[in-house]
């Protein structure tokens, strides 16, 4: 471990849950991840007695965040199978992330996949396909 205490992903997991008490499936073969961004935007809230003529803003709603990531691609497998149904469906589904870490959480998000496609099938490498979902909210537990 560095001085700053920074450490490698390796370990760091994806999993899609299905279900009211959901059944957790890994996504299997994913090489890097980032974490959903909801960034509110800012709201004007400037009026006519704003304190010293500068501009207000309050914070907005909480965006839909587009999330991807691409993962190992294997046809007919249950990974594949399960996003097929999940991107033919638009069922509400979550997604948890867990990075590597002693201390880490998993943090676990409502959303649906909106695609499930395979990409750049080549004779030297690796079969892949991108995973695009709609987040629409943090779940807390």
């Amino acid at each position: 471990m560095s001085s700053s205490g920074a450490i490698r992903g390796y370990g760091s997991t994806v999993e899609i849950g299905v279900g009211a008490t959901p059944t957790w499936t890994e996504i299997v073969g994913v090489e890097s991840f980032d974490f959903p961004d909801q960034t509110p935007p800012d709201e004007d809230a400037t009026h006519l007695g704003s304190p010293n003529d500068t501009e207000e803003t309050i914070p907005g709603m909480k965006p839909v965040a587009a999330w991807g990531v691409d993962a190992h691609y294997v046809p007919g497998g249950p990974v594949d199978l399960l996003l097929i149904g999940l991107a033919d469906t638009n069922e509400i589904v979550q997604l948890r992330l867990t990075p590597a870490g002693s201390g880490a959480t998993a943090s676990v998000f409502g959303g649906y996949v909106k695609s499930w496609l395979p990409k750049g099938i080549n004779p030297k490498s690796k079969m892949l396909a991108a995973l695009s979902m709609s987040i629409m909210a943090k779940i807390t537990e």
